[in-house]
């Protein structure tokens, strides 16, 4: 494909044609279960996938789930299996005349595989061929080939970049498009600039830079929250130091359950939880909140979220929870318990501020504005480093535009593949309109509906509940509106 009919390819009808990216709703009816394991018309045999022995009957019945064998370690010469999925390839390897995309989400803790199987098929509905690893440590990749947890001495970095180089040897893939989010955008940055040969193209989302990049994001939250330094959050600031001076909050550990509500809810929300505390009420809130945050089965849950084995990547060799220090509404407090088991952090092993001078892939950089984990700045300073890369900072978003507003990252992927990422620059607004599809979404009216069960009677509530479902189908009846449109 020339870079003219490349360019023509993802601009077909322009950047509103974009607006057709399917919302959860439009997908097939089985595809709005992440979990949901069967292909269309075929119902499979029961599998305890919780069960690590149920892992043989899960591949089997996907016929989307692939292995390679990988080294433990560099000391450790036997194989383990590699997990990965493929989804949307054709017969020659690709359906859209456009190079693979591999998708490398947050972590390390995260999985890759079942978490992200509505994602792999929106991408895949625009003729997309899509790849995800499951990194070492995690869900399907995290058993040796004896069936036994791997060693804390495979939980390296330089393992991790060596995995998705193997995945694209066996794949058959000789250059990709790099769509990482986080610690994915890490890894990104570093097969770029040490494999320049396999990247076609990068999308660095909410970008991962150095281990002093959590301080960044800990200074800015307290900055809005603890400080008042936003006009924004000034009066939010001072009314929390005193809920801390007088004793209804514990200042310490207030901070995780500020910054989640933050993440799904933004300032308002943020405002609405400390005014119902000043109030006397909002504790239901809060403490469940907090149950939800800290209560084991979120720690680690099997195929989604498990950060034992791979706390020596996060802690160690990323310094993540290092700046946790025990102050006042430090949103790095339980992160740092998280990783407190590992040994503690040794120093970077890739300096990614030397790396990313050295990437000559064309490289898109995402940043939301409302990120207090990777804040913009952080993004912006990846962009003036990398040689002639573009920076679209997102209004109203968070951390991960892939989980945030999954639909535009399928619009920068679209468009980097076709090479033609450079002209996203600039037209935020546009992208901002698209109609959200996202996990983010469904938690932030959640919060809203129980912050509303502590202020409001329960007629009102409902009033209240059901203008919010209006309001969602609305946003969707619009998008399928444009759909339409866009097809005449």
């Amino acid at each position: 494909m020339s870079q003219a009919d490349a360019t023509r390819h993802a601009n077909d009808a322009d950047l509103p044609a974009h607006a057709d990216l399917p919302a959860h709703e439009d997908l097939p009816a089985h595809a709005d279960d992440a979990a949901t394991l069967e292909p269309r018309g075929v119902r499979p045999p029961l599998v305890d996938i919780a069960d690590r022995r149920g892992q043989d009957e899960l591949l089997q019945i996907r016929n989307d789930l692939m292995t390679v064998y990988r080294p433990v370690s560099a000391d450790d010469p036997r194989l383990f299996p590699l997990r990965y999925a493929r989804a949307g390839a054709g017969r020659d390897g690709r359906r859209s005349g456009l190079p693979p995309i591999v998708i490398l989400p947050d972590g390390p803790e995260l999985a890759s595989v079942l978490p992200y199987d509505v994602l792999r098929r929106m991408m895949t509905m625009r003729g997309l061929d899509v790849i995800m690893v499951e990194h070492r440590g995690v869900g399907l990749s995290r058993l040796d080939a004896e069936g036994r947890d791997l060693t804390a001495d495979a939980m390296r970095l330089a393992e991790v970049v060596g995995d998705v180089l193997a995945v694209l040897d066996r794949s058959g893939v000789e250059r990709a498009v790099l769509y990482g989010v986080g610690y994915g955008a890490a890894l990104a940055q570093i097969l770029a600039a040490e494999h320049p040969e396999r990247v076609h193209s990068l999308v660095l989302d909410s970008p991962l830079t150095s281990a002093d990049d959590e301080e960044v994001g800990q200074r800015r939250f307290r900055e809005l929250y603890w400080e008042g330094a936003d006009p924004q959050t000034a009066s939010i600031a001072s009314v929390l130091r005193g809920l801390v001076e007088d004793g209804v909050l514990d200042g310490p550990s207030a901070g995780p359950v500020l910054a989640a509500v933050h993440e799904y809810g933004g300032p308002d929300a943020v405002g609405d939880l400390v005014d119902l505390l000043a109030q006397g009420r909002g504790a239901l809130t809060w403490r469940s909140i907090r149950e939800v945050l800290t209560r084991e089965w979120l720690q680690s849950t099997p195929y989604v979220f498990e950060n034992d084995l791979v706390a020596r990547i996060a802690r160690t060799e990323l310094g993540m929870g290092s700046h946790a220090d025990g102050g006042d509404l430090d949103p790095l407090a339980l992160l740092a318990e998280q990783v407190a088991d590992a040994a503690p952090f040794a120093g970077e092993p890739f300096d990614l501020h030397a790396l990313s001078r050295r990437i000559t892939a064309p490289t898109l950089v995402l940043a939301g504005a409302e990120d207090l984990v990777s804040p913009p700045e952080i993004a912006r300073d990846l962009a003036g480093r990398i040689p002639g890369a573009h920076l679209l900072e997102l209004q109203g978003l968070g951390h991960s535009i892939l989980d945030a507003h999954p639909n535009v990252a399928i619009v920068a992927a679209w468009w980097s593949a076709a090479g033609c990422a450079d002209q996203l620059a600039g037209r935020e607004r546009e992208l901002a309109a698209i109609p959200r599809a996202s996990l983010n979404r469904a938690l932030g009216h959640t919060l809203r509906i129980a912050l509303l069960a502590e202020r409001i009677s329960p007629w009102k509530l409902r009033l209240e509940s059901a203008r919010m479902r209006r309001e969602g189908a609305g946003e969707n009846a619009t998008g399928r509106r444009a759909r339409r449109a866009s097809a005449l």
